[in-house]
């Protein structure tokens, strides 16, 4: 375990302004100065690589301070560019790394559920939704945080109550049960049900899809968890037809270190090829994300963005058959890359 370094990094957020320098950037990227991400394009020396942020973080943490400071150069400050589990792992690995390194299993299991979306623990899913939900009205320090308009001023006063509380929330999750209870209870039960066979799963290994059917929605988390797969579609069954999406999981945007998932493809291809069995009626057409995106989507709907974490489209029912569909786009990624 290495000391702290002897002179402290001070936090701070890099949002619209692109943070205080000179600094260090963890688990998202700025232009210049020493980085430690799996984003892709980072600048992450080889030897502290790991497949998430707070890994990457926890590495630096443990190298012997002459190491590391001469990694930082002259910088003052760590900041990150975006709010996420992952990014309060990273920060508390560099900034706290003896309480960091305390709770290094569940901040790497709580940071891969947030970042990869799936199932790891009940501890971690906890601490996860504890992070994307402090502020929230139901939170029990929501109030600290109600008159914060700015987004950036928001998302550094959030990382720092929780540096300034990390090991007691970290030790105690429970005292914040409403801001996760609901929702892990939630998954539990749609893991349990596709585990008694409740959920269709046809996996075509060799392409790395992986077909759910279901009746109605379903959690993201659940859905990643159960696909077995890092190319999955849902197939979601309702009294009015059946609604399709299709998404990349995140792993295949990550500079990953231990696992390797196929090379996106780019699905407005396979958009142009759906609509031309479905042409656009009433509304709703073929649509798709370019592979760029960190969860670039496939689906029948209305046209819309869709931010980063969140799932807020709205689909439609589609004419198109779910043999007709799932053939479809396995032929899809069957084939060579068109050029």
């Amino acid at each position: 375990m290495s000391a702290s370094l002897s002179a402290p990094l001070r936090l701070d957020f890099a949002g619209a302004k692109g943070g205080r320098t000179p600094h260090l950037s963890v688990d998202g990227m700025t232009p210049a100065g020493p980085n430690l991400s799996h984003w892709p394009g980072n600048r992450t020396p080889a030897r502290w690589r790991a497949d998430l942020s707070t890994g990457i973080a926890l590495k630096f943490a443990r190298a012997d301070e002459a190491e590391r400071r001469s990694f930082l150069g002259d910088a003052a400050w760590v900041v990150n560019d975006h709010y996420d589990t992952d990014g309060f792992g990273s920060l508390l690995a560099v900034l706290q790394p003896g309480v960091a390194f305390a709770h290094e299993e569940l901040l790497l299991a709580a940071a891969a559920a947030g970042d990869f979306g799936t199932w790891q623990t009940r501890r971690a899913f906890a601490i996860d939704r504890i992070v994307a939900h402090l502020a929230a009205p139901a939170s029990p320090v929501g109030r600290e945080f109600a008159q914060v308009t700015d987004p950036d001023e928001l998302s550094l006063r959030r990382y720092r109550w929780l540096l300034d509380h990390a090991d007691e929330v970290l030790r105690q999750p429970k005292t914040f049960d409403a801001l996760f209870r609901d929702e892990m209870e939630q998954v539990h039960r749609e893991i349990d049900a596709a585990l008694a066979g409740e959920v269709d799963r046809q996996r075509h290994d060799s392409i790395g899809l992986s077909v759910v059917a279901t009746r109605g929605a379903l959690h993201r988390m659940t859905l990643n968890t159960v696909a077995g797969a890092f190319r999955v579609l849902h197939v979601a069954r309702g009294s009015d037809g059946i609604r399709y999406r299709y998404h990349d999981r995140t792993e295949s945007w990550f500079d990953l270190l231990t696992f390797h998932p196929l090379p996106r493809r780019d699905l407005r291809q396979l958009a142009a090829q759906l609509s031309d069995l479905e042409p656009p009626s009433d509304g709703a057409s073929w649509n798709a994300d370019p592979p760029t995106e960190p969860i670039p989507e496939l689906y029948f709907g209305v046209p819309s963005a869709q931010e980063y974490g969140r799932i807020t489209r709205d689909l439609r029912p589609s004419r198109l058959s779910h043999d007709r569909v799932a053939s479809t786009i396995a032929a899809f990624f069957a084939a060579p890359p068109a050029p």
